[in-house]
């Protein structure tokens, strides 16, 4: 069954309303009728079965005919800050870490960084490719993409995290796998993960990341590129978590609601 986009706010009472992009995509190029029937997620968790109405002014809505219990999403979230890299390297991480269980991505600025700055239409376009890629996958959730922001800007925020892990290639001696052993011990709900950008991070920011909380890891004895570290880190981590089972093992949701639920205003 096909699967398709509103944002939260065009959910009101047991009624979805898509967006000109959305309604193209459903009467013209994919020929729906009205009738016909497709799943809807809002991207902040909820799934619908939704039955087509096609209006003859062009206007496409759907009746909400049953929620669908959400299964695809990791109960770790991890949030991944990424080194700013070149235009389509940017474009890749959000896309496949969206794929893979990503929580959200914070585009870094570093010294090193070939771009120092995203503007909002560049913010926009990940955005909508996150939302693409969840739309592909499955998922119910669409990662946020934040503004671009500091090193120190994101210190700050390291105890919002119940762990902080560096990637860092000048760190021999801590590997992944034994740092995330430990973790394991006990259950957590959130984690970040630092990676830097194509030329690494300098030594004052490495520096101040550490002193900052952080725990460096190394990624193994070969030199990652950046769009392939966080990827490869963001993998291994929801591995050893347990966050990569098939949704066979995970526990049974029940039946599908029937009763359309109310709508919800977007923050």
């Amino acid at each position: 069954m096909e699967r398709f986009y509103v944002a939260p706010k065009n959910v009101q009472a047991g009624k979805v309303c898509f967006d000109s992009a959305e309604a193209h995509h459903l009467k013209t190029v994919l020929r729906f009728q009205t009738g016909t029937v497709v799943r809807v997620f809002d991207g902040w968790g909820h799934e619908y079965q939704v039955e087509l109405v096609i209006e003859p002014d062009g206007r496409v809505w759907g009746q909400i005919i049953a929620e669908i219990p959400v299964l695809t999403e990791p109960g770790l979230k991890v949030t991944l800050a990424q080194g700013l890299a070149k235009r389509e390297k940017n474009e890749l991480v959000v896309q496949k870490a969206t794929e893979i269980g990503v929580q959200a991505v914070i585009p870094l600025v570093c010294e090193r960084s070939i771009r120092t700055s995203l503007t909002n239409t560049r913010i926009n376009r990940l955005r909508r490719i996150a939302r693409e890629a969840a739309k592909q996958c499955g998922r119910a959730i669409v990662p946020i993409v934040e503004p671009a922001c500091t090193i120190g800007d994101l210190t700050a925020r390291f105890n919002t995290f119940e762990a902080v892990l560096f990637c860092w290639e000048k760190e021999n001696t801590v590997d992944l796998k034994g740092v995330l052993q430990r973790l394991c011990s006990r259950p957590r709900e959130n984690m970040l993960l630092l990676v830097g950008p194509e030329g690494g991070f300098s030594p004052t920011e490495a520096s101040l990341v550490i002193k900052s909380g952080a725990q460096p890891i190394s990624l193994g004895p070969r030199i990652l590129r950046t769009e392939t570290a966080g990827l490869v880190a963001l993998s291994t981590i929801l591995y050893e978590f347990d966050e990569l089972k098939p949704l066979g093992r995970k526990q049974s949701p029940g039946a599908i609601k029937q009763a359309a639920p109310q709508g919800r205003e977007s923050g």
